[in-house]
């Protein structure tokens, strides 16, 4: 994203009675205040990110980041990268896909680190997906009928959880997938099966090209998006062409 356009987008926040604040060092570049929002999705203070990698998590930081400071988020993009980041941010929100009220979730890039100090893995060439699916009617140990969480890979589950909480701290046991690794004292990355080592390699991409590979934690908004919720979802994606500030705003508004 050029300075250019986000100065264009600055510009245009101020005709509209902002009061705009530029910023420095790490986060958003500007934080604009008191005028008339974009589509009148919030009043509250828009935090300026431009932004030219629109990846799930990215976008998750930059909305928990700014919800914490009680703003919105108003990302600067060009067409494409609005494209992809609208996409991600309209309904299901930060969701890759939603069923009848049962998630689907983006993958992030964090791997799960087991009880036992392992990393989660499972063996296989194709995609993986976190999903929910209904709960059977049985309580989870925290009291509630919650959605199970289920890891498939080509239609077949190869690990199942009582609830998106089974993941947060502590963290799963060794034996909730079907395979864990680890690097051990000889510098060599082992693999387990439940029973037994099942592989020594060089190195985690030595693991992977023999169809090992480190399960990638799944994105659940709740998880990332912690203070402010409804407010996170005020939104709003700006786009420049030709010098004219064009806005997209978030269908559900918050607060």
């Amino acid at each position: 994203m050029s300075r250019t356009d986000t100065d264009a987008v600055l510009a245009d926040l101020n005709e509209r009675g902002y009061d705009v604040t530029r910023l420095d060092g790490d986060g958003p570049v500007a934080v604009a205040a008191g005028g008339e929002a974009p589509g009148a999705v919030t009043d509250r203070p828009l935090a300026v990110e431009p932004i030219s990698r629109p990846s799930p998590l990215t976008l998750a930081s930059y909305l928990a980041g700014a919800a914490s400071k009680e703003q919105a988020v108003l990302f600067v993009a060009d067409d494409r990268t609005g494209h992809r980041a609208t996409s991600v941010l309209e309904q299901p929100f930060l969701l890759a896909a939603e069923h009848d009220g049962h998630r689907e979730f983006y993958t992030v890039p964090d791997r799960i680190l087991l009880q036992d100090g392992g990393y989660a893995a499972v063996r296989t060439d194709g995609s993986l997906t976190w999903r929910e699916e209904p709960a059977d009617g049985t309580l989870t140990d925290g009291g509630t009928d919650a959605p199970r969480l289920l890891l498939e890979t080509e239609g077949e589950a190869v690990a199942a959880f009582d609830s998106v909480a089974a993941l947060t701290c502590p963290g799963p046991t060794a034996d909730a997938f079907p395979y864990r690794y680890e690097r051990e004292g000889d510098k060599r990355v082992h693999v387990y099966d439940r029973q037994r080592d099942v592989g020594r390699y060089a190195g985690v991409a030595a693991m992977k090209a023999n169809a090992y590979r480190p399960v990638p934690l799944p994105l659940v908004p709740e998880h990332h998006v912690r203070e402010n919720r409804a407010l996170a979802r005020a939104w709003t994606v700006a786009t420049v062409t030709d010098g004219e500030v064009t806005y997209t705003t978030a269908t559900a508004p918050g607060r």
